[in-house]
């Protein structure tokens, strides 16, 4: 809403899909509606599988993390303990989270390696061993209600602007959803841009630097990310010992440190 009165609603337009871009005397978009639009300067914010990013820059790899997520969410009388905090439980291979999201409803994750996903439609008996209210949680969400994808990132760029064209968001930087991350950079990359043009600089000086002050702390979050999502997911007993130990030993401390780096929005504007 902010952003709409700012720059004017009618300068908004919705339901569009990028299908073509061009350099032409500037950049010239196509959509697949037919539509043209034309600009002197782009920032595609366009996802992970980015038109901007494939046909200007022709770079990105997906990377699959051998993962597939299951989500739902359903009505629920949960008990006070629950609110305002997500929880994570860990097995073999798998793991499921949820988080109560008003009064009423839950919504919840389940993450498992590919290999031991025989039966999809028997996702609860896959956390029989879990916490009893994992599989119930499974059992009564509605089949049509549940929503299954792959958990695939981005690999890591290191190019993210060419003369007039800027990647921000998942098109430079998709991250697995493990350190629910991916909207936050987006954010961030969206609030340094602002940042830059607030000083007066020039297009060039503005998607040159910006790549400078993000592409550190993105990659780390995608790396990280990719790191939380295979040490979640160790199948091996002896794995998953060692590594339940471990984290049981680490200090708070240490917890803290990491989320203020992933926290930290400081930046320096003259590079």
């Amino acid at each position: 809403m902010i952003l709409a009165e700012e720059i004017g609603f009618e300068n908004i337009k919705l339901s569009k899909r990028l299908s073509k871009i061009k350099q032409e005397n500037g950049y010239q978009l196509t959509f697949e509606d037919g539509t043209i639009a034309t600009a002197d300067a782009v920032i595609g914010a366009d996802g992970i599988k980015s038109v901007v990013r494939h046909q200007i820059l022709n770079i990105g790899k997906l990377r699959s993390s051998k993962q597939k997520c299951w989500r739902g969410v359903i009505e629920s009388d949960w008990t006070e303990k629950y609110n305002h905090q997500a929880y994570e439980a860990w097995g073999k291979g798998r793991r499921f989270g949820f988080v109560r999201i008003n009064d009423h409803k839950v919504y919840w994750y389940a993450v498992i390696n590919e290999n031991l996903v025989k039966n999809p439609s028997n996702l609860a008996e896959l956390f029989a061993e879990f916490n009893p209210e994992i599989p119930r949680m499974i059992s009564v969400t509605p089949k049509e209600k549940i929503f299954v994808n792959d958990i695939i990132d981005l690999e890591p760029i290191y190019q993210w602007q060419k003369d007039h064209v800027c990647l921000i968001g998942d098109a430079a930087h998709a991250t697995t959803p493990n350190m629910g991350q991916g909207a936050c950079q987006a954010i961030e990359d969206a609030y340094i841009l602002g940042k830059l043009f607030g000083e007066g600089k020039n297009v060039d000086e503005v998607f040159t630097q910006y790549e400078k002050l993000r592409m550190k702390k993105a990659h780390y979050i995608v790396n990280t990310s990719l790191a939380i999502g295979e040490i979640s997911h160790y199948e091996n007993s002896l794995a998953v010992w060692l590594r339940n130990t471990l984290l049981k030993a680490t200090p708070g401390s240490i917890n803290e440190k990491q989320m203020e780096k992933v926290f930290d929005i400081s930046y320096q504007s003259n590079l």
